[in-house]
């Protein structure tokens, strides 16, 4: 699977912020329809990039992951919030077609 679910804080602590390469973090959830529209545009997005980003999901609803929405400041979703080594280079919000979003990923992997 070319995308990552996170399901706890830890797990984004590692996987995410210890993500030495680019990590992308895709806040979602299952009510939103943006989200739902958006999620396939992601994942053939993950797919063409695999190797060159690592990408993962996090569920917006679940009361565990509250922490992270409050720290890495979460205000709407869909929101794609990219990472590398531990810092946030960038964010996405809204909804954006495949080829939009991969274009803006490769401007960041320069």
């Amino acid at each position: 699977m070319s995308i990552i679910a996170i399901n706890s804080v830890e797990e984004f602590n590692t996987q995410v912020l210890g993500c030495e390469g680019l990590a992308i973090v895709d806040f979602s959830a299952e009510w939103c329809t943006p989200c739902t529209v958006m999620r396939p545009e992601v994942e053939k997005v993950a797919e063409n990039l695999a190797g060159k980003v690592t990408f993962f999901s996090l569920d917006a609803e679940n009361k565990d992951l509250r922490e992270v929405l409050l720290t890495q400041e979460i205000e709407g979703i869909p929101s794609l919030v990219f990472y590398k080594g531990g810092k946030q280079l960038d964010r996405l919000a809204g909804y954006k077609k495949a080829d939009v979003l991969e274009k803006l990923i490769r401007e960041v992997i320069k």
